[in-house]
C-alpha cells in the first residue's frame, strides 16, 4: 500500500520557520498500530491524515505515537493545504462527528473554530513565578493559562522556569500582549506536554482572539508568534467563532510504502 505523505510549514512561508506538521494522505485508513508506526518513523508529535482527499468532505483524523490525537491547529492547517490544491474550500469531516470548515483566503488558508471560553485565573502569583515576569492579569481555559502583558517587549524577554511552567494546572501557558508591527503578540509555553516552546500554536488563538477583539475594539486582528521559528496568524472573531487564517509551504514532499 502507497499513500502521499507531506511536510507543510504554517503560518509563514519560509521553511525555517513557522510550525511544521506531516499530513498523509490515503483513501482507506490504515490500522491504529500502522499509524502508530509512521508517527514514530516520522519523529511527529502530531500526524494529520485525510481520508479521501479528492473528495468535497474528506476525512481527517490525527494520530500521536500514543494512539488517536483530537487534533491540532497548525496541523489542521497543514491538511487544508494538501486538500486545497485543486479547490478554494471544503468541509473535513472529523473523528467525533463534527466538521471543520476550511478555504482559501487573502492570507493563505483559514480554518473556523469554535470559540474557547476563558475565566478569570486564580494563580496569579504562580504564573508570574514561573514566567519570571508579572503580568497584568491573568486568565485560564480549559487548554491552559494565559497571561497578559503590557508589550511586545515584556513577551520577546520572557524566560520561563520550565519546572515551574509544568507543575501549573494546565498544560500550556500562553502569554501575550499588543503588538508593535502586529495587533497582538504571542508566546506560548508547554513543557509538561515535551513542548518547551510551541513554534506557532493555532488553538491559543481560539482563546486570545475574542479577548483582545472585546480590548482593542477590532474584529480583525493580526497576531505575530514571537517563538524562535516565528509566524503570523490573521484571526477574525465573530461573536461565535475564531476564523483563523496563515500561509502555507510544502517542504517535503513523496510516497510512503506500507506492508500490506
Amino acid at each position: 500500500m502507497q499513500a502521499a505523505i507531506a511536510q507543510v510549514v504554517t503560518f509563514c512561508t519560509n521553511p525555517f520557520g513557522g510550525n511544521p506538521a506531516y499530513v498523509l494522505s490515503v483513501e482507506k485508513l490504515p490500522s491504529e498500530a500502522v499509524l502508530k508506526n509512521v508517527v514514530a518513523l516520522l519523529d511527529a508529535d502530531v500526524l494529520a491524515v485525510i481520508e479521501s482527499v479528492k473528495s468535497i468532505s474528506p476525512g481527517l483524523r490525527f494520530f500521536a505515537e500514543s494512539g488517536e490525537h483530537p487534533g491540532a491547529g497548525h496541523a489542521t492547517l497543514a491538511a487544508a493545504h494538501v486538500a486545497l490544491q485543486q479547490r478554494q474550500n471544503l468541509t473535513f469531516q472529523l473523528a467525533n462527528g463534527g466538521s471543520r470548515d476550511v478555504r482559501r483566503c487573502e492570507r493563505g488558508i483559514a480554518v473556523d473554530w469554535p470559540v474557547m471560553p476563558y475565566t478569570a485565573a486564580e494563580q496569579g502569583d504562580r504564573i508570574a513565578h514561573a514566567l519570571g515576569a508579572a503580568p497584568l492579569e491573568c486568565q485560564v481555559s480549559s487548554f491552559g493559562n494565559i497571561a497578559i502583558f503590557r508589550t511586545e517587549a515584556e513577551i520577546a524577554a520572557l524566560v520561563p522556569d520550565m519546572d515551574l511552567v509544568a507543575q501549573l494546572d494546565r498544560t500550556a501557558l500562553i502569554a501575550t500582549a499588543p503588538g508593535q508591527s502586529s495587533d497582538i503578540v504571542i508566546r506560548v509555553f508547554a513543557p509538561a506536554a515535551g513542548l518547551p516552546e510551541d513554534p506557532v500554536c493555532g488553538t491559543a488563538h481560539r482563546i486570545i482572539t475574542p479577548y483582545w477583539s472585546n480590548q482593542l475594539g477590532k474584529s480583525v486582528l493580526h497576531s505575530r508568534h514571537l517563538s524562535s521559528r516565528g509566524g503570523d496568524l490573521w484571526c477574525e472573531f465573530d461573536g461565535h467563532r475564531v476564523s483563523i487564517a496563515g500561509e502555507t509551504v510544502n517542504t517535503i514532499v513523496g510516497t510512503m510504502t506500507f506492508p500490506t
